[in-house]
């Protein structure tokens, strides 16, 4: 009985353990989002994007439906897009861990599902997903 304890015990941590690993590693970021309807019948997105745990450097952003017209950036990011896939990049300002910067979308529709990437200094960190 004893061993059946120490055994379901262990595999229950080992479960959590795994949940929060791969939690952390899925998520490098949070996004969080709001949108203005333009007179022009487009729209503006606004992207809060906070950093959960390592500063982020750059990101990309694909677009499957290529709604975006323009993208717009805080000081020391350069953005670039083709309407489907926007690459964003600085060397200086990084989003830091836990706090945010607001970057903001020109884009034909509101409710395109952005996959996003996000790379430190060097390499990708996480996974690329939809937020």
């Amino acid at each position: 009985m004893r061993k059946a304890t120490y055994a379901t015990t262990a595999l229950a941590l080992a479960a959590l353990f795994l949940f929060a690993s791969v939690a952390a590693i899925a998520a490098p970021a949070t996004v969080k989002r709001s949108v203005q309807k333009l007179e022009d019948g487009n729209y503006l997105i606004k992207l809060v994007v906070t950093a959960e745990k390592d500063d982020i450097y750059a990101f990309e952003l694909k677009d499957p439906k290529s709604t975006i017209i323009d993208v717009y950036a805080p000081k020391s990011w350069c953005m670039l897009t083709d309407g489907e896939v926007c690459h964003s990049r600085t060397g200086a300002a990084p989003i830091e861990s836990k706090k945010g910067f607001e970057f903001i979308i020109h884009a034909t529709s509101p409710d395109a599902q952005y996959v996003w990437t996000f790379f430190d200094r060097v390499k990708q960190i996480g996974t690329s997903e939809v937020l």
